[in-house]
This record gives structure tokens, sequence and C-alpha cells, in this order.
């Protein structure tokens, strides 16, 4: 980009009387591509560096959601363990299996009611603001 300016101002100008109205909206048009460029780099680079700060929470959301996952499973496993004293192992892992499964199924559901009722409410402002 500075090269560019640098360019720019390099270019020996015409007078102002010598240029026609075409050419001055068009290093106007060009000078505002320019602007809005430089504005749009330096609002990327704001944002690159805003997450880079977050870079290391993310990290450890991202630890802590596997742990969680590993927790999870190894109580699941341990509820298998248990019902086996009870029913023979395989029996077990299918009582297990099954209830986590209707447990996903709905929480799924829900997931996707609530996804299609947002984007429903998200339609109608866009609608709104059209208007």
């Amino acid at each position: 980009m500075h090269s560019r300016v640098q360019s720019l101002r390099a270019e020996p100008q015409a007078r102002a009387d010598d240029r026609s109205v075409a050419q001055l909206l068009a290093d106007l048009l060009r000078n505002l591509q320019d602007i809005l460029g430089a504005e749009i780099s330096l609002a990327q680079a704001r944002v690159r560096e805003e997450l880079r700060a977050y870079q290391p929470t993310v990290i450890l959301m991202v630890v802590g959601a596997l742990g969680g996952i590993l927790g999870c499973f190894f109580l699941l496993l341990a509820a298998v363990a248990a019902l086996s004293r009870v029913v023979p192992v395989w029996a077990a892992a299918l009582i297990v299996g099954a209830a986590m499964a209707i447990i996903c199924v709905i929480l799924l559901r829900v997931g996707v009611s609530r996804l299609r009722s947002g984007a429903a409410r998200l339609a109608q402002r866009i609608e709104r603001m059209k208007e």
C-alpha cells in the first residue's frame, strides 16, 4: 500500500484546469478505493490481533471440553460396570447405550427447534430492515 501511495505522488499531476470531469471522478474513485482498501486491511489486522489475544483461552476451553468428554465416557463405563453386576455385560452396555442415544436425540431435537425459531426471527428482522 505504501509503495502505491509513493507511486501516485511520483506521477506528475496535471493542473486541475487541464483535467476533465471524468478524469477527476476517476481519480476520486481510485482514491476512495485506496482508502477503503486501507480501512479493510486495518480492520483485518485488528481482528487478527484480538483473535491472537484469545488463542490461549480457546486452547484451554478445547482441552477442557475434551477432558469433559473423556470424563463422561468413563462415567458411562462405570455405569456399564455397575449394571453388569445385575445383568450380563452386553445387556448393561446396551441399556447405557440406549439411554445415551435417547438423551442425545432429545437434545438434538431441542437444539434444532431452537435453531429454526432463531432463524425465523432473524428472517423477520431482515424483512423489517428491508422495509
